[in-house]
Order: structure tokens, then C-alpha cells, then sequence
């Protein structure tokens, strides 16, 4: 970690300032998705990136601070809007009471239209009834089934006579008998009027369609013949759609009002408008498709009636403008009374507002400034909020510098120590090789020290580093010996120790506990082993093992005595002794009393005897 070990080095240890300043040196730029821009240490390069090849300007973050400006509006927006949303309810209410007299005047306006749809509905029923009672006197004279046929033809010519409708006579094989037309060709669209009067045995009437004999648009009624023997003949006449247009033309429409009639396939029979009183735009001499009627617009109000008799559907239409005329003024009246009102209130709220955001802006600009690592000033307003929070910044500024000192000098520990602990793996690891007889037990040797190391380490991070309580780091290191059986048990006043001793006596502790499982008073059930400590001139530790098979001293010096004697004592700076008793082994530590330190305002922790560690 650090100059030694750059690799190591992680940016969320590093203080904000140096977190800043790498900010500062590697920034990414981008521009409306065209290219990137990076800049580090002051050489900067560019690439296009696969989506576009436009150079990054200033001005393409334009669209995203809108985005921004939208998504969360600044100080002065929101008391801007503040100002509005006051005027706001005065100007609902007066638009509530418009649209309250708009509602009255489209609810009698309906009324009015649906009347007339259903005064012309009945004026067209009373043409078509007409035209089926012809149908049918002329079907019922008898001229037919006695086979007078000439004397049919010129009952039918004076029953036309000026009208402009076609009598056809057709046999019961389809076949055209009588026509007061000169053209004797039956046209299509007859057919299937005839069938339909052959079914029912009554007068009908059809939709709209083209008849090439008279060269427009025309509906036709047909009636059946009262035939006694053999299928009936049928008479059908055929009426012209413009000679309807009489009959609205005393109805004396208001202005710009409309009539339309559509059979029952919603094909346009006739429509007609009036403006300023007169009749304009009659429709139906030629064939009309529905998107050319000339009556089409997005703002009308319209009724229908559908006749029982033809099922002809009369619609009436008035565009809304000519009935929201006096409604129209008043809006516009609110509109501009709104205008002026929304105007002086944007200009009060301005005002408030440039007294407020200046305090405010200036804090921003004092928050920026701590998020830099620079010193904060206090701002000074006579809003008391503002000022209070600014007093806040001001000591969170002169905090955070401390912090970042205090952080700085942290990496500073961290890297040493860390530096001390390579190093006393290293130095373990060499030891181990040295002493080790073969590979399986250099590496069984080195697990259990790097383990021992590993729980020291592990007690002393819940610290923070600083140091562990001297019991603490005996029961850690020998949780995994049986303590649960009260065989091993500590005795000794409250004491600290700092890091590095902690990990020197964890790993001789963890040294003894395994020489005492294999060879000492913990390979039997009787077995025990009292750990002891003192404080005073000097710092001393005791391992006492009782109650094991009989002890006999090593011929030669392994990795056990390297650290529980050699080690111990050159980490501590004391003396180690290491005897070998026939009631079990006695390890004996005395080192130097800055090794440790009292816990104030605590006695000595007296352990019961059947206390486990």
C-alpha cells in the first residue's frame, strides 16, 4: 500500500481532496451524443464515438440543463410559481361560472337542434308515404292482373307526370314489362328492391344509389300487385334525390345550420346548408362519398332521428361557434383579465424571489466550496434560517479540513502497519521452511499462524487498530481448544494492548494451545491450563499447564520455540522462559510495562476457577 505497493491503492481510502484533484486532472465530457472529450493530466485527445461525428461545443449541454431546469426547477421558479398558484383559485372560480352559463346555452341548444332533426325526419316520412301510396294504387288497379299493360303505362305516365320519377313494371321472371322511361333495361340496383317486395309481400323502400338511366342519384319504393294465382309483378318507382330538396326549403334554417339524410348503409341521400337564411351547398345530383360531404368539421353540435318507416337517418347540424359566440367574449374577457393579473403577480413573485435566491445562491457557492476542500465563508443575510444554515456549513467546513487531515494520517498508519505485517509473514514463512521437514508441514505450520494472525487481526479491526483488551484476545485465540469444558482459565487485572503486541502473544498463545492439544495437558481429559498476567514495574504472563502426562524437554528447537520464546521476547523486548516440569509445561513472559496499559476506572477481573476462557 502506498509508494511500496501502488497496486493496492483504493481511491474510496483517499481523502476528498485528492479525490477532487483526480477529478480535476481526468474528466469525460460529452456533447449531444456526438464525441467524447478526455483530458488527463493536462493532453487531451478525442474519439468519435460510433453514433456520431459532430464536435462537442459549449452549447450542446443547452438541452440537458432544460431537461434539468424542468425536472427540478431552481428557488426562484418555484416562488414565481408560488404567486400563481395564489391567483389561481380566483381565476377557477370565474371560469367555473363561464363554464356553468356555456353549459346552459349547449343543453338549449341541443334541444333546439334535436327538435329539428325530428321536424325534418317527418317531413321526408311524409314524401316517401306519399310515394308508396302511388306505388301501391297503381300495383292494386287491377290493370295488371287482367294484363292491361298499355292502360298500366298510362295510368303510370300521368301518376309522374312532372316529377321526374321512372314507373318500371317487372314480371315475375324479372323481366321488364312497363316503363314509363324510354331506356327498357332493368339497372342493377333494382333487383334486389324487387326480391325483398316479392318476400314480404309489401311496399318497401331502398337506399341511395346511381340510376344510369337518369343519370343521378335516386331512392326507390316498390310495391307488390295483388296476384291471386302465380307470383306477383312488382311496381317500382324511381324517385330523383335533388327533388327532395323542397321540402326543407320553407323550413327557413337559422345560419349555418345543416341537413343531412343517410339511408340505412349510411349512404348519403341529401344534404343541405343555409347561410344568412338562404339555402347553400345542395348535394346529391352526383354520387357523394362520405369524406366530400360539405359539412365536415371538428367543432359542431349535431342530433339524428332515424325514421321507424324508412330507417333514413336526418341529422341537424350548427357549428358551435355561432352558440358559443357570447361565451367566446367572456372567455376572452377572463383571458385578458387573467393576462393582466398573471402578469403583476410574475412581478411581485420576481421581486420576492431576487430577495430570497441571493442568500441562497450564496450558499450554494459556500456548499461548493466545501465540497472542494476549501474554507467556507459565512454568509451574510437577514433571512435567520438562511443565515442559521450557513453557520452550519461554516463548521462542517472547518470539520471536514480536520477529517481530512485526520484521514490522511490514517493511510499513513495503515500503510506502515500493513508493511510491519508483510513483513512478520515473511518472517514466519521463513522460519516454518526452515524448520519444517518436509511440505505438508510447512504448510500446516504456516495455516495455524496465519490463522492465529488472522484473528488478532480480526479482534483489533473492531477496535479500530488502536488496541484489545488482554482477556479478549485470549479467549479469541483459544475458542477452538475446548474452552466450552472449563479446562483452560485466565486470571489477571484489566489490561490494553496496542497491535503489534497483540499479534506477538496471540501467536505465542496459539503456539502453546497447540503443542498442549498434542503433547501437553490438553491431549487428556484431565488436563488444565491457567493463563496469568500482572502489571506493575514490569508486564508478566504466565502458561501453566496441570493434570497432563509426564513432560519431557524437547532434544531439539522447532518452529514451537521459535515463537513462543524467540519471538515473543525480540517483539516485546523482554524475556522469555520456557520450563519443563513434570506436572506440565510453564511458559513465562516478562516485558517491558510500556507493553500494556491499565483499563481506568476498572478492577482487576477476577475469573472464577470454572470459568471458561
Amino acid at each position: 500500500m502506498g509508494a511500496d505497493n501502488p497496486g493496492l491503492t483504493v481511491d474510496a481510502f483517499r481523502p476528498a481532496s485528492i479525490q477532487a484533484e483526480r477529478s480535476r486532472t481526468a474528466r469525460v465530457r460529452w456533447g449531444s451524443g456526438a464525441r467524447m472529450t478526455v483530458s488527463r493530466n493536462g493532453g487531451p485527445t478525442r474519439r468519435s464515438l460510433p453514433w456520431g461525428k459532430m464536435p462537442f461545443t459549449g452549447t450542446r449541454l443547452r438541452p440537458s440543463r432544460l431537461v434539468h431546469l424542468v425536472l427540478r426547477p431552481s428557488l426562484f421558479v418555484h416562488l414565481t410559481m408560488l404567486t400563481l398558484i395564489v391567483l389561481l383559485p380566483a381565476l377557477l372560480f370565474s371560469a367555473f361560472l363561464i363554464f356553468r352559463f356555456s353549459s346552459q346555452q349547449q343543453e338549449l341548444a341541443q334541444s333546439q337542434v334535436a327538435d329539428m332533426a325530428e321536424i325534418v325526419s317527418n317531413a321526408f316520412d311524409r314524401e316517401v308515404v306519399g310515394l308508396m301510396a302511388t306505388a301501391q294504387v297503381l300495383a292494386t288497379s287491377g290493370t295488371v292482373e287482367r294484363g292491361e299493360f298499355e292502360v298500366f303505362r298510362e295510368r303510370s305516365v300521368r301518376a309522374v307526370k312532372n316529377t321526374g320519377i321512372v314507373a318500371d313494371l317487372i314480371d315475375p321472371a324479372g323481366n321488364l314489362v312497363v316503363s314509363t322511361s324510354d331506356d327498357l333495361t332493368i339497372p342493377e340496383h333494382e333487383r334486389a328492391v324487387i326480391a325483398a317486395a316479392r318476400r314480404s309481400g309489401q311496399a318497401g323502400v331502398s337506399g341511395v344509389s346511381y340510376d344510369p338511366r337518369l343519370r343521378r342519384l335516386v331512392f326507390l319504393v316498390a310495391a307488390p300487385t295483388t296476384q291471386l294465382v302465380g307470383e306477383p309483378y312488382v311496381v317500382v318507382l324511381s324517385q330523383p334525390l335533388k327533388s327532395l330538396k323542397t321540402i326543407i326549403d320553407d323550413r327557413n334554417l337559422p345560419p349555418s345550420w345543416s341537413v343531412m339524410v343517410e339511408d340505412a348503409d349510411s349512404e348519403e341521400i341529401f344534404s343541405v346548408g343555409a347561410r344568412n337564411g338562404r339555402l347553400v351547398g345542395v348535394s346529391g345530383a352526383t354520387p357523394v362519398r362520405p369524406q366530400e360531404r360539405i359539412f365536415e368539421t371538428d367543432d359542431l353540435l349535431e342530433a339524428s332521428k332515424i325514421s321507424e318507416l324508412t330507417g333514413w337517418r336526418s341529422t341537424v347540424t350548427v357549428s358551435n361557434a355561432m352558440i358559443d359566440r357570447p361565451i367566446t367574449r367572456s372567455w376572452y374577457a377572463l383571458l385578458l383579465a387573467g393576462l393582466v393579473l398573471t402578469a403583476f403577480s410574475i412581478l411581485l413573485g420576481v421581486l420576492m424571489a431576487r430577495r430570497i435566491v441571493r442568500p441562497i445562491h450564496a450558499l450554494s457557492q459556500q456548499a461548493s466550496a466545501i465540497g472542494r476542500g476549501e474554507p467556507a465563508k459565512t454568509v451574510t443575510t437577514d433571512i435567520a434560517e438562511i443565515g442559521e444554515v450557513s453557520k452550519v456549513l461554516n463548521r462542517a467546513s472547518r470539520d471536514r479540513i480536520e477529517a481530512e487531515t485526520q484521514t490522511q494520517l490514517l493511510m499513513r498508519e495503515m500503510t506502515h502497519r500493513a508493511k510491519n505485517q508483510y513483513a512478520l509473514v515473511a518472517a514466519i514463512a521463513r522460519r516454518a521452511a526452515r524448520e519444517s521437514a518436509d511440505t505438508g508441514e510447512f504448510l500446516a505450520t504456516l495455516s495455524d499462524a496465519l490463522a492465529s494472525l488472522a484473528r488478532s487481526a480480526e479482534l483489533l479491526s473492531n477496535q479500530g487498530w488502536e488496541s484489545v483488551e488482554l482477556s479478549a484476545l485470549v479467549e479469541n485465540q483459544l475458542s477452538a481448544f475446548g474452552v466450552q469444558s472449563g479446562r483452560i482459565r485466565h486470571d489477571g487485572p484489566p489490561l490494553r494492548i496496542n497491535a503489534s503486541v497483540a499479534q506477538t502473544i496471540g501467536l505465542a498463545l496459539h503456539e502453546l494451545a497447540t503443542n498442549a492439544a498434542k503433547y501437553g495437558a490438553l491431549s487428556v481429559e484431565e488436563g488444565i491450563v491457567t493463563i496469568e498476567w500482572s502489571y506493575g514495574e514490569a508486564f508478566e504472563m504466565t502458561w501453566r499447564e496441570s493434570g497432563g502426562p509426564k513432560v519431557r524437554k524437547p532434544t531439539r528447537s522447532g518452529f514451537g520455540s521459535l515463537v513462543t520464546q524467540k519471538m515473543t521476547s525480540r517483539g516485546l523486548g523482554g524475556t522469555v522462559e520456557m520450563a519443563f516440569e513434570e506436572t506440565g509445561v510453564v511458559w513465562s513472559l516478562k516485558a517491558p510495562a510500556t507493553s500494556a496499559e491499565p483499563i481506568t476506572g476498572a478492577g482487576t477481573a477476577e475469573q472464577p476457577s470454572d470459568k471458561p476462557a
